[in-house]
């Protein structure tokens, strides 16, 4: 049994990161052909919220807002939903999360939703991402081999903060106010992501000639400089223009999903600040 993307879904046109994760989770679900009460898990990776609310954890809001789980009747399991941090690498976090819960729940099914978006929710704010909401649905199957390990590299340095709200000169503007400071350069991301991406394809025996890559853009060069250095088949971001952020795997997923290249092994790749990166293969039904 394996772990399989059911559904995958963008949102674009928004301005809130709430608003636009909750409607991909509702579309997605509608692509999954499974009811909000078959939800079991929703886990946001996104990082940049809405007025930047620390309380309550955005995913009840984005539960909330995408309507899951919120009848309670005898004998149900709630739905859990939390956040999980980790910037551009969140969705793959995420993904060895959700294969846990998993593997006690048969039957089970769990969304991971993204989105980042300017505290001030203004469509002209100054803000190095672009504002995508995103949401995949996994759940298992026996005709797949599914996802494979969650594979992890980092610097050994405490990295420095990249976005954050100055204390100092905020005065009455802190829900609105937001600076993001983006320093790690291609080199080292890609350092990092070509080891977590090669600890991943040899943990599954899967030939880097072989696979999709799928990643996003966390640098202009990125992508190119990571495909060349894995020798990958060939590779695969997101239709933004810019940096989807937390977004840009399941974006990068949709794309290549669109352009019919899921009947190959995928290995999802993203990077981010600190610097840091996590890799994990899928190989989807059909797939061997």
């Amino acid at each position: 049994m394996g772990i399989i993307i059911s559904s995958a879904v963008t949102q674009t046109g928004g301005v809130s990161s709430v608003g636009q994760a909750a409607e991909a989770a509702r579309a997605a679900l509608t692509g999954a052909g499974c009811t909000p009460e078959q939800i079991d898990a929703l886990i946001n990776v996104g990082v940049y919220r809405d007025a930047n609310l620390v309380e309550p954890a955005v995913a009840a809001l984005i539960q909330q807002a995408a309507g899951i789980g919120l009848e309670y009747r005898p004998g149900d399991v709630p739905c859990l939903s939390f956040d999980l941090m980790n910037g551009a690498c969140g969705v793959v976090n995420a993904v060895g999360v959700a294969a846990s819960l998993l593997a006690d729940l048969p039957a089970g099914h769990v969304v991971i939703v993204s989105g980042d978006a300017h505290p001030s929710m203004r469509a002209d704010a100054d803000f190095p991402f672009e504002p995508v909401g995103a949401a995949l649905v996994l759940e298992n199957s026996t005709d797949a081999v599914g996802f494979g390990g969650v594979h992890v590299s980092a610097g050994d340095a405490l990295p420095d903060p990249q976005g954050y709200v100055n204390l100092s000169t905020m005065g009455s503007t802190g829900r609105s106010a937001l600076t993001v400071e983006l320093g790690t350069d291609t080199a080292e991301l890609v350092e990092h992501a070509v080891a977590a991406a090669r600890e991943a394809l040899a943990a599954d025996d899967i030939d880097a000639a072989q696979v999709v890559l799928v990643c996003g853009k966390p640098t202009p060069g990125f992508a190119a400089a990571l495909a060349a250095e894995l020798g990958v088949g060939a590779v695969v971001t997101d239709d933004f223009a810019g940096d989807a952020h937390t977004s840009a795997l399941t974006a990068a997923y949709v794309a290549a999903r669109d352009a019919g290249l899921t009947q190959r092994p995928l290995l999802f790749v993203a990077a981010d600040g600190g610097p840091t990166a996590a890799a994990v293969t899928y190989r989807g039904p059909g797939v061997r």
